[in-house]
């Protein structure tokens, strides 16, 4: 796994080591944009390949067309014995080297571009076994295993909602951005390795100490960590397996050179993997192994989000976008004392579902606080769902006569609507609504589309909706839970409404200003 950063040791003045030049962070403090004498143009596409692979029909042999690291396995006897274990657990190989189908092409594209050895391909398969969910003991994850402050430092984000050391296409150029700074550092791909896995600062330490005491410095010399020693070895021992499949008893099949994914960027977004999942035609499971960096399974964010989706699938994910059903999360203020198989029971969702995208803080099974949680709300889009489409697509009345125990909240969930929008279109409704009342509904929302996209591009944000002047508290409303709900400032609440200025209290039935007059 990528180790933490740390400043070399004066590499510079060893000698033994034929580095041609160290390059370090500019005086800002970030990392320079690296390249070494054998990088193609930067410009050039992702998508394009050399001449030489432009013919090749099978990815697996433009790997083995690319390998570079020089190496004398006959003096590492830990070679070997990779080879063995490897080839003694013929199902475990088989397992990695089907997952790895999903994701290789864009690496090799990718390694291919900035004229790495290929070998470089192959190491997710000695970091995660290519499981994009996969979490280490001192907390690396995703398919490069990066840790938490190295995944920073190369630019991939961490928060409640993603976690960009899962996200693929990010993940794979921060790994290999920190590989090339490496070899600039090192001169030597097996020591850049060795530092990707232990850190720059045990590889200098160990370069150091052999050369204080006269001895070589080359990567199976060092007196390197036990994990690290073994790092390279099992890279070559999989690149041995890789190159002559046949006289390890493992047979792989060729793999299309074309992409397997396309990136889609929707908008904006509040739904579920689930929901994700069946628009795309997929399993959950299928759909994470693309999009393994929403670590709650859900997809939530205000600006553009980028999905992977599978070639073959992206025409069905964008035409179920415009016109499906799916749930989308929005903030909810659960009050001190509900259950929440009570809350799960009023969306019409499982307790384990809600639980999925929630961190509850409870005693003896109930809230111990007022708590914002996310629930469910059924958006849908405008269109009629093909033949082919998994989801139905809701009905779209043009009124709702209100029935006993109807709220705003209730109805406009019902018909993929805020409360917001169903005020606008009744005005004057104060919020208290009677049985035999007759409301009118919008129209549906307009459609959600997704771009397909061979790499992410900038969109715009989406403007929130108009929300009502005025709004009914209703029992076991708070001020903060009411300024949350209509995504409001206290402190604008308080100016809006002069009695709160003082106070926090408010009283069911009595009528607040939500919006500036």
């Amino acid at each position: 796994m990528p180790g933490i950063k740390l400043n070399l040791l004066n590499l510079a003045t060893l000698a033994v080591l034929s580095v041609s030049s160290v390059h370090a962070a500019d005086s800002a403090g970030g990392i320079q944009t690296l390249e070494w004498e054998a990088n193609t143009d930067s410009d050039t596409s992702a998508s394009e390949s050399t001449p030489e692979t432009a013919t090749a029909d099978d990815v697996w042999q433009r790997i083995r067309s690319g390998f570079k690291i020089d190496d004398d396995t006959s003096k590492n006897p830990l070679v070997a014995l990779h080879e063995a274990w490897y080839a003694a657990r013929p199902e475990y190989v088989r397992r990695m080297i089907d997952r790895s189908r999903r994701y290789l092409f864009h690496i090799v594209q990718e390694v291919d571009r900035r004229a790495m050895p290929m070998e470089i391909a192959l190491l997710p398969m000695v970091e995660s076994a290519f499981n994009p969910t996969a979490e280490s003991p001192s907390a690396a994850s995703g398919i490069w295993q990066f840790i938490p402050s190295t995944g920073r430092l190369y630019g991939l984000r961490q928060n409640t909602w993603y976690d960009g050391r899962r996200d693929f296409t990010a993940a794979t150029e921060a790994a290999l951005d920190y590989l090339g700074k490496l070899y600039l550092d090192f001169g030597d791909w097996e020591l850049a390795l060795a530092a990707y896995n232990c850190g720059e600062g045990c590889v200098a330490r160990a370069i150091e100490k052999n050369v204080q005491q006269g001895l070589p410095t080359n990567y199976a010399s060092l007196p390197l960590p036990s994990e690290t020693r073994n790092y390279v070895p099992k890279l070559l021992a999989i690149r041995n397996l890789i190159s002559n499949p046949a006289r390890y008893g493992i047979a792989i099949d060729t793999l299309p050179n074309q992409p397997y994914f396309k990136q889609v960027t929707v908008p904006s977004a509040s739904m579920d993997i689930r929901s994700a999942a069946r628009l795309a035609g997929m399993s959950s499971d299928e759909f994470i192994a693309l999009n393994a960096a929403f670590p709650r399974k859900l997809i939530r964010s205000d600006g553009p989000v980028n999905l992977l989706v599978p070639v073959a699938k992206t025409d069905t994910f964008q035409r179920n976008l415009e016109t499906g059903n799916w749930d989308s999360w929005q903030p909810y203020p659960a009050q001190k004392g509900e259950r929440p198989e009570t809350i799960a029971g009023r969306f019409g969702i499982s307790l384990a579902s809600l639980e999925e995208h929630n961190q509850f803080h409870l005693k003896r099974g109930k809230l111990v606080r007022e708590q914002v949680i996310l629930v469910p709300v059924r958006k849908r889009g405008t269109a009629t769902a093909s033949a082919d489409s998994p989801l139905p697509v809701a009905s779209n009345p043009t009124q709702f006569v209100v029935k006993r125990g109807d709220t705003l909240f209730s109805i406009a969930r019902r018909y993929g609507l805020t409360v917001a929008e169903l005020g606008d279109a009744n005005p004057g409704l104060d919020g208290r609504l009677t049985a035999g009342q007759t409301l009118r509904l919008p129209p549906a929302p307009g459609q959600m589309t997704a771009s397909i996209q061979p790499v992410a591009y900038p969109a715009t944000r989406i403007a929130k909706p108009a929300i009502p002047s005025r709004y009914i508290v209703q029992p076991g409303d708070t001020l903060s839970a009411i300024a949350r709900h209509f995504d409001i400032s206290l402190a604008d609440f308080r100016l809006w409404n002069p009695a709160f200025r003082k106070h926090s209290t408010v009283r069911a039935g009595q009528t607040v200003i939500v919006r500036a007059p």
